[in-house]
């Protein structure tokens, strides 16, 4: 089996093609080769699939096999492979996910670098939640208590997030880091969030069009980067914080451009192909 390995904004992808649905078990699948000590190593597995609804369909999967409607980082390494490997002869497409039809528009094209923007869709109806959770074990920073509470907005954008607007430790990227590693997990298995779990995104505004983020993502963990977790975060900050339409969002891995034109959100963002292999039949 083939594999192609991306990343965007540091957020990492196994991608194959499965357009003769030849995998039975991706779930399975995803996981083995997610795993960074036995497998391929990767936030997240992507197979490419035929759609009767769109030109190319996006299977996704976290690294522990679950299942995901969406993934923001994920859709634009999915373009890129999708569009070199010609199983899409245009620039301008759509994919169909779990989360319904997004459209991309290839910006630019090189052999290893591809700057996609994607249209997400439309956010969900936001809800502010209090949230009381404790400190993970081995989180050693004396500055963070044991047990914390914490006011967030709540929305659904193909995957659900949660905000928090952080100002009470510093503002920098490295705080912000802190705090998803001692408190993404209790948040993502909160009993607010018991249904379907959360991803969880620790934000401070930098200025009008400008703002930090740093994500623990449900199924995954810390991780450098999460699409939709940037337009989730934008979109709040856009509301309660007064920022514009136009909004850079910086993570520990890389930076995306989310853009707001009317109900509509649009991301866009590099995505950088890593390495080519070739795994046993599985």
């Amino acid at each position: 089996m083939d594999f192609f390995k991306y990343q965007g904004a540091g957020n990492d992808f196994v991608i194959v093609d499965n357009y003769n649905l030849f995998i039975k078990n991706r779930s399975l699948l995803a996981a083995h080769v997610c795993d960074r000590h036995y497998g391929v190593g990767a936030d997240g597995f992507i197979a490419a699939e035929p759609s009767d609804r769109a030109d190319i369909r996006m299977a996704f999967y976290n690294g522990d096999g679950t299942e995901a409607g969406m993934c923001g980082n994920g859709i634009r390494c999915f373009a890129k492979f999708v569009r070199d490997r010609k199983l899409v002869d245009k620039d301008q497409f759509t994919v169909e996910t779990g989360d319904g039809i997004k459209e991309i528009e290839i910006l630019d094209r090189s052999l290893r670098a591809t700057t996609v923007k994607v249209g997400m869709g439309t956010l969900g109806e936001m809800k502010e939640v209090h949230c009381k959770v404790r400190k993970a074990n081995g989180i050693s920073n004396e500055d963070l208590p044991e047990e914390n509470e914490f006011d967030m907005v709540f929305t659904h954008f193909g995957v659900p997030h949660a905000v928090v607007v952080h100002s009470a430790w510093g503002n920098g990227m490295n705080a912000l880091d802190e705090l998803a590693l001692a408190y993404g997990d209790a948040i993502e298995h909160a009993p607010a969030f018991a249904l379907d779990g959360t991803n969880v995104n620790f934000i401070s505004i930098v200025n009008d069009s400008h703002i930090l983020c740093s994500t623990w993502e449900r199924g995954a963990g810390k991780t450098l980067a999460c699409g939709t977790g940037a337009c989730s975060s934008a979109a709040v900050a856009r509301r309660y914080n007064h920022l514009g339409d136009h909004i850079k969002v910086s993570m520990p891995g890389g930076t995306v451009i989310v853009t707001f034109k009317g109900d509509d959100v649009w991301m866009e963002g590099r995505a950088v192909l890593t390495f080519i292999g070739s795994a046993p039949e599985f």
